[in-house]
């Protein structure tokens, strides 16, 4: 450093002054006369802040625990009973004329839904069949529809597959006439 140039902050510097001030403080506290009971204790600034952060972070940590554990049960339900995350394994379990004889079974039920969700699980189980896609409980629609494309396989298996996205995760409702369209696909699909 040149003559008459110092520093006149660092962090080494601000440390040794808060160990002094606590120091002090705490000197202070300890030797506050019993005759002088009414003598005021001066807390350091710095001490009540990060005191009362500290108790508003362990409020906030006991009541996001408090949360979980009231939530879990819900959540638990909730990703148990997801048609989504099961598919692949529960397809894996079944026949395709398993599937097939559930989709007829849910539309002779008037659930139109199911017998597609059916449909749709006989395609993927018959892709798995014919060794062209395995499947895999983490694909998602899309990119079983990729797959497909690479594959050049026939627009039918895309009609499954997209009317599936739409009726559980678009607005579209089932109908009749939408199992129908989902029918003939698979139909196409085993003649092909």
């Amino acid at each position: 450093m040149a003559a008459g140039t110092f520093q006149k902050n660092s962090l080494g510097w601000q440390i040794q002054q808060l160990s002094r001030r606590v120091g002090e403080w705490l000197e202070r506290l300890l030797s506050v006369n019993q005759d002088n009971r009414s003598a005021p204790l001066a807390v350091p600034d710095g001490v009540l802040w990060t005191g009362f952060w500290l108790l508003v972070l362990a409020l906030a940590a006991w009541a996001g625990w408090q949360l979980y554990r009231w939530l879990r049960p819900y959540w638990a339900t909730y990703w148990r009973n997801s048609l989504w995350l099961p598919a692949a394994a529960e397809a894996v379990s079944r026949s395709t004329t398993d599937w097939l004889q559930q989709a007829r079974r849910a539309h002779a039920q008037g659930d139109d839904q199911e017998a597609c969700r059916a449909l749709y699980m006989a395609t993927l189980q018959h892709l798995s069949d014919r060794q062209l896609i395995s499947l895999q409980a983490s694909r998602t629609d899309g990119e079983y529809l990729t797959l497909m494309r690479t594959l050049n396989l026939p627009p039918p298996y895309q009609v499954v597959i997209q009317t599936h996205e739409r009726l559980w995760f678009g607005q579209v409702s089932a109908s009749p006439a939408v199992y129908e369209r989902c029918w003939q696909a698979y139909q196409e699909i085993e003649r092909a």
